[in-house]
């Protein structure tokens, strides 16, 4: 019967998978599987308001996630928690009123909150000397908390200067004073489309600001793949030269 039982325990079916001990899942796979269900079900969602209100206490899970995943970097976790406040308070305003400051804002202090746990992700990435399940979860929460931290910025932009995007995805609905919450699925959309540099075409930036923007999400896209995957792919194969030798 022990033996039986010990095939389901944890650490049994990891050893099924090839995977060593240290590879467990840690807090960065972790903070990865909420920022994939975010991005899954904010499209879902999109369009009603209750369904609203519940991706945004999904996107407060998120920040609150990532600021977990940085409770150990004390300097990093001091000045996420200053940014988380402003995020979480002005969300929590939004569900009970729509005013375009509150949002404005809560959009700015997310941005933030989001620019500083990509800063401290990579500065990781690049003390590490072994790569793991979570070093690359790591990687990719770096990557993709970037497309969602330029569709805060790109959010800003559409509240301080309305029309700033070609298409009318983003125009005031009703129901709501700022286009943020009701149209952030589409400023996702369009962050994912410059950070990988797809050129769908279907929205593009007219004003300055937003071009501005555009373009830097572009470029850091291209570097981060080059530069910090390309650093990752180097570790690894050190790390299997170095297990062959011994």
């Amino acid at each position: 019967m022990s033996e039986r039982t010990s095939w389901y325990t944890p650490a049994a079916v990891w050893r099924s998978l090839g995977l060593a001990r240290h590879n467990w899942p840690g807090r960065f796979t972790v903070l990865l599987m909420t920022i994939l269900t975010f991005l899954v079900a904010q499209p879902i969602f999109s369009g009603h308001t209750f369904a609203e209100n519940l991706v945004s206490l999904w996107i407060s899970i998120v920040l609150l996630a990532a600021l977990y995943a940085f409770r150990s970097a004390r300097f990093y976790f001091v000045i996420a928690l200053v940014l988380l406040v402003p995020s979480l308070g002005g969300r929590i305003a939004l569900l009970f009123t729509s005013n375009p400051t509150i949002e404005n804002v809560s959009a700015i202090s997310s941005c933030l909150f989001l620019a500083v746990t990509v800063i401290a992700l990579i500065s990781r990435l690049f003390i590490v000397k072994s790569v793991t399940l979570d070093t690359i979860s790591a990687g990719i929460c770096a990557y993709l908390l970037t497309a969602v931290a330029f569709a805060y910025s790109f959010a800003v932009v559409e509240l301080r200067h309305p029309g700033s995007f070609s298409k009318e995805l983003f125009e005031r609905t009703a129901g709501h004073g700022a286009p943020l919450l009701a149209s952030f699925h589409n400023f996702l959309y369009y962050s994912f489309v410059c950070l990988t540099t797809t050129g769908f075409g279907d929205i593009a930036p007219v004003s300055g600001g937003a071009r501005s923007l555009s373009v830097m999400e572009s470029v850091f896209g291209q570097l981060y793949v080059a530069i910090l995957i390309a650093r990752l792919v180097s570790l690894q194969v050190a790390q299997s030269m170095m297990k062959e030798r011994e």
